[in-house]
């Protein structure tokens, strides 16, 4: 099953840049082997913005919250850092089938 990975990054005032940034590096590290890995599918940086959008696949649901957890933000304290919002992706090809019963034709 395919998701849509929204991921926003909040930088609190007290953090520095370079905590900031070090911390994102290392989740780039666990991004990239997510590529490598073929879970993530596709992923891009939303310029001028802390944001990350991706597609992700995975067997379950239940993949989801573990998934979440092994990321090195929510592993070194940072998950304040993330909202994350998945979207659940379906087969358009799939949909166009279904609007013909849908449509009454």
């Amino acid at each position: 099953m395919e998701l849509l990975l929204h991921a926003r990054l909040h930088k609190p005032e007290r953090m520095s840049n370079q905590e900031f940034f070090s911390a994102w590096k290392q989740e780039s590290v666990a991004v990239l082997a997510g590529v490598k890995a073929g879970v993530i599918k596709s992923v891009w940086k939303v310029p001028g913005r802390y944001e990350v959008i991706a597609i992700v696949e995975v067997a379950s649901i239940e993949q989801i919250d573990p998934l979440t957890h092994s990321l090195p933000l929510f592993k070194l304290g940072y998950d304040y850092l993330c909202d994350f919002e998945w979207t659940l992706l379906g087969s358009y090809e799939e949909w166009a089938q279904r609007l013909d019963g849908l449509a009454g034709e």
